[in-house]
C-alpha cells in the first residue's frame, strides 16, 4: 500500500469519525439503535480500493470513536465493525462478480441485518442488558418476531441509505478520480 492510499484511509477514516456526531434513532421501539452517516466514508473507500482499505477505513472510525463513545461504549463499537466489515465483504464480493450495483447494496443491507439479528440476540443485548434476549425483548413488549423485523428495517436503512450516498459521492463527484489520481 502506497503512502497517498494510506493518507487516504486515514483522511476518510478521520471524517467518517466526524459523522458519527450526527446520529439519531430511526426506530422509537429500538432507540438504542442509532443512525449515523459515517458508513458512507467507509462505503467510498471500499467501492474505489476494495476490501481492505475499507476494512481499515472502518477500523480508524471506530478507533477514534472509542475516545467519544457514550451509550453502547464498546459493544457498539464491536457491533458496527462486525455489521460493516460484513457489508464491505459482501460489497467487494458481489461487486467482482459484476452483480448490479443497486442488488448489491440491497443484499448486502439484507444480510448484514441478519447477521446484526444474530450479534444482538447472542452476544450485543446480554452482555449490555444482562438479561437473556427473549426476557429483554419481552420487558420492551415485542415478540422476537417483531424484534428481529425491526433489527433488519433498522440495518436496511441505515446500510441502503450510507450506500445511496457513497454511491453519489463516488458517481456524481470526481472524487475518485482525485484518489486515485498520481502525485507527480
Amino acid at each position: 500500500m502506497n503512502s497517498r492510499k494510506v493518507a487516504i484511509i486515514g483522511i476518510f477514516g478521520a471524517l467518517a469519525f466526524l459523522l458519527t456526531f450526527i446520529e439519531f434513532p430511526i426506530i422509537p421501539l429500538l432507540p438504542f439503535l442509532k443512525f449515523d452517516p459515517s458508513d458512507c466514508m467507509v462505503f467510498v473507500v471500499t467501492l474505489i480500493y476494495g476490501f481492505l482499505p475499507g476494512f481499515f477505513t472502518l477500523l480508524i472510525k471506530n478507533f477514534l470513536f472509542i475516545f467519544r463513545s457514550g451509550e453502547g461504549g464498546l459493544i457498539g463499537i464491536l457491533m458496527n465493525i462486525l455489521t460493516g466489515t460484513t457489508f464491505i465483504f459482501i460489497l467487494t464480493t458481489l461487486k467482482k462478480l459484476k452483480i448490479n450495483i443497486w442488488v448489491t447494496y440491497i443484499l448486502g443491507c439484507i444480510m448484514t441485518g441478519v447477521v446484526a439479528f444474530l450479534l444482538n440476540f447472542y452476544v450485543a443485548i446480554p452482555i449490555y442488558t444482562n438479561l437473556p434476549t427473549s426476557q429483554f425483548v419481552q420487558n420492551i413488549g415485542l415478540s422476537i418476531q417483531t424484534f428481529f423485523y425491526l433489527v433488519l428495517l433498522f440495518n436496511f436503512i441505515k446500510f441502503f441509505a450510507n450506500s445511496v450516498i457513497s454511491h453519489i459521492i463516488v458517481k456524481k463527484t470526481r472524487i475518485e478520480n482525485f484518489i486515485k489520481e498520481k502525485v507527480q
